[in-house]
């Protein structure tokens, strides 16, 4: 990363609380997994009291891994549109707004089917339903 990049990642996981690292600026860009049930809250950033960032956000100038994107709620996988858009999110609650940084390259990963083996003829044990979803 840049001097500047590194610097504006630094600023949001301080914000957000993330341990920074022990000397200098990060080397790397960062890389975000977060698990299927994190709330909207949790991916796109907010809070009711403090305004915090999300996964989008300190993800930001890295990667957000989406691993198994078919379990995450549409909800939270509509939220994750306008930063993809536009770079950026907008929080606004009741005492206070901002706008946070999410500049991140989406990498989604998926089975076929839950129970994972759609893709060999016949073994598959999931419903039309499932499969469909």
């Amino acid at each position: 990363m840049r001097r500047e990049e590194a610097l504006e990642v630094m600023r949001v996981w301080s914000a957000a609380g993330v341990p920074l690292p022990g000397k200098g600026l990060p080397e790397r860009p960062p890389f975000r997994a977060p698990h299927h049930s994190a709330t909207e809250v949790a991916l796109v950033g907010g809070g009711t009291v403090w305004l915090r960032p999300g996964e989008a956000s300190l993800s930001h100038y890295g990667v957000l891994l989406l691993d198994e994107l078919g379990e995450f709620p549409t909800v939270a996988l509509d939220m994750l549109r306008q930063p993809l858009e536009e770079g950026v999110v907008h929080v606004t609650r009741a005492r206070a707004s901002a706008d946070l940084p999410a500049r991140f390259l989406l990498v989604a990963a998926m089975n076929p089917c839950p129970c994972g083996e759609g893709s060999v003829r016949g073994a598959c044990r999931c419903s039309e339903r499932d499969r469909a979803r």
